[in-house]
């Protein structure tokens, strides 16, 4: 009897990362073998000819494997970030047939496909787990059928490794996956969740195996565990980075842990030496947002100006290493005056930061006006759909534009992205105006403006901001150049999210403040460039 495989390759894996910044989790090298590689000598021992491997995230990474191995075929899914891994199936469902169906990251101590299903049954690997776990746990009868199927489990059996489709199962399996892979929720579910949707009609046997002679790396830690050298040979630059910057083995880095990416970067944290550190990892699409050369220059300076003191080493290229900050405290710039006091000082030391050819001009609305030329691929023609914001933001920006001309007001270091993710006062006095990637040249105004253009204050809190920023009351003349510069840092942040959801990436909390807060202000601002 012929029998194939599909290895579903297409997922990114979060739960190992940074690794997998770099590269698919399938491709790491664990005790010196590729782990995709090994899972295809497996297939491949055991008679296993036609082997189907579908790739999604970083799919070319997986193109050699074709020229290293004639029996590979790959399959691309394209939507591996929107979808389960059901549809990893579903565009490979044509191959489904007496099949053995596999994740590329599994690693099976002893050859599993070599097994003796004479009756050849459709069976599901699975193993007794103690304590509480989140995968799949199961049901059986006295005839090792499994009778159901959910998500996590305690003290039970789990869905661990791999499975086997006979020719029959495949057969109703692609059936009800063309009839139904368009129902609403389908195409988000994992493989065993659509099987347990449809068990009465799809029979799986349980395949018992031993805990511990499957392994599925859930974490860093679990590789480290298995693999003591898994830092020397994963062939990582992030590894390489930090051993430059301290000097150290890889050994030497422990406690792994991921911690909330920012909507730019992806970062983790390490300690090294018994002191902890932060490594952020640039993100892919930040070269539309910010320039790393401005980075680069402003977070040294912030560091020399104290600004940021966590700061231990930024490399050109947009990687860099900070202490991690302990004993943060939830800023609190209207119940508690240091805060404000602390947030005022540190914006006034970023704009004595010195002018330098250095660092370069952003200007908000260029920029944004890129931004949303860009989303219009995907949103339409957003210009025309609000038309007449845009056309009252272009008065705006000639007014300001002419007004910095005519008083001399000159561009200053900014920072760019004054919100409270990057306001981090502590318990023991200290404050840290972090992330710096936005920073540039920019209007003296534009980063309080980018505090209050952000959140839904009213006018009474907005004054407030604004005498506290400038330690009194404002002339008319600051005041009408603050609120036009607010309009105009106000239409950047429409256009960053706009951009971002348009490529489908997270798109922050402040479009619709934002929105509303030019619409609630233009008016007034075009208004106030008449009268003086």
């Amino acid at each position: 009897m012929e029998k194939n495989a599909i290895i579903l390759a297409a997922g990114k894996s979060d739960s190992l990362a940074p690794f997998t910044y770099e590269k698919p989790k399938g491709l790491f090298s664990v005790k010196n073998e590729i782990l995709i590689e090994r899972q295809i000598e497996q297939l491949l021992e055991a008679g296993i000819k036609d082997i189907y491997l579908v790739i999604g995230y970083m799919k070319e990474k997986f193109f050699y494997l074709e020229r290293k191995y004639p029996e590979v075929k790959l399959i691309i899914n394209n939507t591996f970030a929107k979808f389960g891994n059901i549809y990893s199936l579903y565009v490979a469902r044509e191959y489904l047939a007496n099949t053995f169906i596999c994740c590329a990251d599994h690693y099976f101590l002893e050859n599993p496909f070599m097994d003796d299903n004479e009756l050849n049954r459709s069976y599901r690997a699975c193993t007794y787990l103690e304590g509480s776990f989140e995968e799949f746990s199961i049901d059986y009868s006295d005839a090792d059928v499994i009778t159901g199927c959910y998500i996590g489990g305690k003290d039970s059996s789990a869905m661990i490794g791999h499975a086997y489709f006979n020719e029959a199962f495949s057969k109703k399996f692609k059936q009800l996956l063309d009839a139904t892979i368009d129902d609403f929720g389908i195409k988000n579910m994992f493989w065993e969740e659509f099987y347990a949707k449809h068990i009465n009609d799809l029979t799986l046997f349980v395949k018992r195996y031993e805990n511990g002679e499957i392994l599925e790396f859930d974490s860093v830690d679990d590789l480290r565990d298995f693999d003591s050298d898994f830092l020397l040979n994963v062939d990582s630059a992030i590894v390489e980075n930090i051993c430059k910057v301290f000097d150290c083995h890889p050994n030497d880095i422990i406690d792994i842990e991921i911690i909330n990416a920012g909507y730019t970067n992806v970062s983790f944290k390490f300690t090294y030496d018994g002191t902890e550190y932060v490594y952020r990892h640039p993100g892919g699409s930040d070269k539309y947002y910010s320039k790393r050369s401005n980075e680069y220059y402003s977070q040294n300076q912030a560091k020399k100006y104290g600004i940021d003191k966590s700061l231990v080493y930024i490399d050109p290229t947009g990687w860099k290493i900070s202490y991690f900050i302990h004993n943060i405290v939830p800023i609190d710039i209207f119940g508690n005056e240091n805060h404000l006091k602390l947030l005022v000082e540190a914006i006034h030391k970023t704009h004595e930061i010195p002018v330098t050819d250095e660092i370069q001009e952003f200007d908000n609305y260029i920029e944004a006006k890129k931004l949303i030329t860009l989303a219009c691929a995907s949103k339409g023609d957003l210009f025309k759909e609000f038309e007449d914001m845009f056309n009252k933001i272009d008065q705006v920006y000639e007014f300001v534009k002419a007004e910095r001309e005519k008083y001399g007001i000159e561009l200053v270091v900014s920072h760019h992205d004054i919100y409270y993710p990057n306001l981090l006062p502590t318990a023991d006095g200290d404050f840290y105006l972090i992330d710096w990637e936005y920073s540039s040249l920019n209007d003296p105004a534009n980063d309080i403006c980018g505090l209050f253009t952000r959140y839904e204050y009213d006018d009474e809190t907005i004054e407030y901001l604004l005498r506290a920023y400038y330690g009194r009351e404002l002339t008319p003349l600051e005041h009408r150049h603050v609120m036009g510069q607010s309009i105009l840092t106000a239409m950047y942040w429409i256009a960053w999210p706009l951009f971002r959801a348009s490529v489908g990436q997270e798109d922050g909390f402040f479009l619709l403040d934002s929105f509303r807060y030019i619409l609630n202000h233009i008016d007034g601002v075009i208004e106030s460039y008449k009268e003086i």
